[in-house]
């Protein structure tokens, strides 16, 4: 073989390739942080171009990232207009937006506070009049559609998360109030040909197990995954077993639900809830669905030693407190005889539906931390297995409100 034509392949040293893999860690290091710089000099730019151009709110002076949520990018900008500071808050939606969810949410916002709910966060008109504002990022095949609105700032303070749940007892039942405040203020809302793209609850069980058996398959190695297959067949019994017969259906009163109600979306002042925002996941449905979300996402635990035990004891304070506002309200009953005997069902319900959530979230984007929405997961799934192992525990506390 005549070699003088030929190049020889390296073969390095440890040393050599232990040196060229630093070098690339530290490009790798460089790159993310000239991605993530990239990124907010590109939302300041956008979004300071957003308000100074489509609202008439004036100059844009101060832009800051507000984290916390897991589906939209919000923020929180400070405007200088005729020499007088402003704050507004401004949100960047999730790709997956429909522009009629977008309206729903809006006109259900705007119904509410016609009717005197003014504690939920109003929306800014743009220049031609609309809620929101529709901008086109990059262009031919890599062209998307973003939509952003601009809200009122709320006043209070961001006191909770829906991980950080240890309310005191004041704030349980005025939380309790508030969602029946809202409920009875928004009861003759007509949607018209607005929508959720998603089912609702009761349609959305009964295609689920289909859709968690799809994840299920996936060829994934991680704890996150091992831990969802091993209980699989527990999230699919009880799913499965959540059916109510139809002539019960028809008690089961229908309304306009926030369906994302817990602490973090709400501002405290004095242990009282004095406002409330991210209406984005609105939509009609069966009312004591909400309810029972709702106290899943309030009355959980999420601490180390009772990680998904349910405190009745924090769930009376605020049904009891839902009750009472809406008898004294005189408008939108209160939860009646029947939907009272579902909240088990419904508790569980709500568990699944954040299951749904984590999962969904998850395999759609591997990269997201295993162990964070592992323990999402697993909180989830204890939670539901509480509720299926204390259904009379739970009639007896709904029984005595």
């Amino acid at each position: 073989m005549d070699y003088s034509k030929m190049q020889q392949l390296r073969d390095l040293d440890s040393g050599s390739t232990l040196e060229l893999l630093n070098q690339c860690k530290n490009l790798y290091k460089t790159a993310a942080e000239l991605t993530e710089t990239l990124d907010q000099v590109f939302l300041h730019k956008q979004l300071k171009e957003i308000i100074e151009c489509y609202y008439d709110l004036g100059r844009v002076k101060e832009v800051y990232e507000i984290f916390g949520g897991y589906v939209n990018r919000s923020f929180g900008v400070i405007t200088e207009k005729d020499g007088t500071e402003h704050t507004v808050f401004v949100r960047k939606y999730k790709k997956e937006i429909q522009e009629k969810e977008i309206l729903l949410e809006h006109s259900m916002i705007q119904h509410a506070k016609d009717n005197g709910f003014d504690i939920a966060a109003g929306l800014y008109a743009a220049k031609d009049g609309k809620t929101y504002v529709k901008i086109t990022e990059g262009t031919g095949e890599n062209a998307h559609d973003w939509y952003f609105a601009v809200y009122e700032y709320l006043e209070g303070e961001d006191k909770y998360t829906w991980v950080d749940n240890e309310l005191t007892d004041k704030e349980y039942a005025s939380c309790g109030e508030l969602i029946a405040e809202l409920h009875n203020a928004v009861r003759d809302f007509d949607p018209g040909e607005l929508e959720r793209v998603e089912p609702k609850i009761l349609e959305l069980l009964r295609i689920l197990p289909d859709t968690f058996n799809e994840w299920a398959a996936l060829d994934i190695k991680n704890s996150f995954h091992d831990y969802y297959v091993k209980n699989l067949p527990r999230i699919l019994e009880v799913t499965n077993s959540i059916v109510i017969p139809e002539e019960d259906q028809a008690k089961l009163l229908l309304n306009p639900i926030h369906c994302d109600y817990h602490p973090g979306n709400l501002k405290f002042v004095d242990e009282k809830a004095v406002g409330i925002f991210d209406f984005d996941w609105s939509k009609i449905d069966i009312r004591v669905f909400e309810l029972g979300l709702s106290l899943v996402y309030f009355c959980s635990s999420w601490l180390a030693e009772t990680d998904g035990i349910l405190y009745l004891d924090r769930c009376k304070i605020f049904l009891e407190a839902y009750q009472r506002k809406l008898k004294e309200l005189g408008g939108l009953p209160p939860l009646n005889e029947t939907e009272l005997r579902y909240m088990p069902e419904m508790l569980n319900a709500g568990n699944i539906y954040l299951i749904f959530w984590c999962l969904r979230s998850y395999y759609d984007d591997l990269s997201l931390n295993v162990y964070e929405y592992l323990a999402y997961l697993s909180h989830q799934v204890k939670c539901m297995n509480w509720v299926e192992e204390h259904r009379e525990e739970i009639m007896e506390m709904v029984r005595n409100l």
